[in-house]
């Protein structure tokens, strides 16, 4: 009976902390989503802030042409922006086709070749040392990312506010409709209009110039990393869902879940590394407290919530739905158990019934974060990623 209570203790403690957590943060971006991004003025091409684009690369020969057709069809004044591929040993042609595409396009392309593949990270810190004094806004896009019209120039016209340090976009609804891209979007935007997100989209980013300093390049999230670093100097850093990128869709499982560990080990790394920034006054600690939280405890709940769990129904089938240990919060236990994997089945097979795709895609995000951080604590990182070829054919 005590084994059995103690499993029954463990997993109603366990579901309070994950469901308490998800409740607050929900409750919080409804109050949040009410308020308003910064309003933006009209400014002429004159007026618009100098932009740096730095586009990291390694073996991107398949797309990279098409990237750069569409970095030139932006709107964006040729005398107030510069273009600098940062290449990362790349073993394929991705260099000898951007410069054969700027001898014909006579973009004025700068590259930089690293000599060895070290990771995103270290190529956006390569980059910030190539920052000139003329430079107001470092710009980064990866090179599977096509960016929507007038993208820079949205990103212009933020910079223009003095109180934006850093802005992001946000992947084009029509190419992306998960689940969890949904909530990602919601709360991402509500977090930007009351104060700032920890957590940026690096497919297209921008960063104000004068408050940039090295990351840690032994890790990735190199764009959120960025984006904590501004908002730490003062500045807010928000989403901007009108400056959109498309980008095609991955059809490897093996390689989407791959992606997905890589940014949870990324994601878990920087928050616990800005842990002593959770909570405490102001909206801006709450914000990152609270996803903080969610990004390297909760995903540690929900495995010990699952395992005492199975430990608790098979103590209670082991006596008996009816026998006389089994208490009435046993059953309501094994009840809302039930409920949970018959709406995981249901997830899992794709119908589109409310939750029951959200339990699914909560659970895959949990167990990746914590995938992620076992293999950051067995000495696994994943800062130099692997190229994805489902979505370059």
């Amino acid at each position: 009976m005590v084994l059995r209570i103690t499993f029954l203790t463990v997993q109603v403690c366990a579901a309070i902390c994950v469901v308490l957590t998800l409740v607050i943060h929900y409750w919080l971006n409804r109050k949040w989503i009410q308020k308003s991004l910064p309003s933006l003025s009209a400014c002429t091409d004159e007026e618009l802030p100098y932009l740096f684009i730095v586009l990291p690369v390694w073996n991107e020969a398949a797309i990279i042409e098409e990237k750069l057709d569409n970095l030139l069809a932006q709107k964006y004044p040729p005398t107030r922006r510069r273009i600098v591929l940062i290449d990362s040993a790349s073993t394929d042609d991705t260099v000898s086709l951007a410069k054969a595409w700027d001898a014909k396009h006579q973009l004025n392309l700068e590259i930089i070749e690293m000599p060895a593949r070290l990771g995103k990270s270290e190529a956006i810190n390569r980059a910030i040392t190539e920052i000139k004094s003329t430079d107001d806004v470092f710009v980064m896009t990866d090179a599977d990312a096509l960016l929507g019209a007038g993208a820079l120039r949205r990103i212009g016209r933020r910079m223009k506010d003095e109180e934006i340090g850093a802005v992001c976009g946000s992947i084009a609804i029509d190419t992306d409709q998960t689940i969890y891209r949904d909530w990602y979007r919601w709360f991402r935007e509500g977090e930007s209009r009351v104060d700032s997100t920890p957590i940026f989209e690096g497919s297209i980013a921008a960063y104000r110039t004068s408050f940039l300093s090295p990351i840690d390049s032994g890790s990735n999230a190199d764009d959120s990393q960025l984006a904590v670093q501004i908002r730490q100097s003062g500045l807010r850093a928000i989403s901007d869902s009108a400056i959109q990128f498309h980008e095609r869709p991955i059809t490897d499982a093996r390689e989407l879940r791959a992606r997905a560990i890589r940014r949870g080990q990324g994601l878990s790394r920087h928050f616990w590394r800005n842990r002593k920034h959770w909570f405490g006054h102001g909206t801006w600690r709450t914000i990152l407290g609270i996803n903080g939280v969610q990004h390297t405890l909760i995903p540690w709940i929900v495995i010990i919530g699952i395992l005492s769990g199975v430990a608790h129904a098979l103590t209670v089938i082991l006596i008996g739905w009816t026998g006389s240990e089994a208490l009435p919060l046993d059953r309501i236990m094994l009840l809302i158990d039930a409920l949970v994997l018959f709406s995981l089945a249901i997830g899992v097979s794709g119908a589109r019934i409310p939750l029951c795709g959200t339990i699914v895609s909560y659970l895959h995000q949990n167990l990746n974060l914590a995938y992620g951080m076992y293999l950051t604590q067995t000495g696994r990182s994943l800062h130099r990623w692997n190229q994805i070829t489902s979505n370059r054919e």
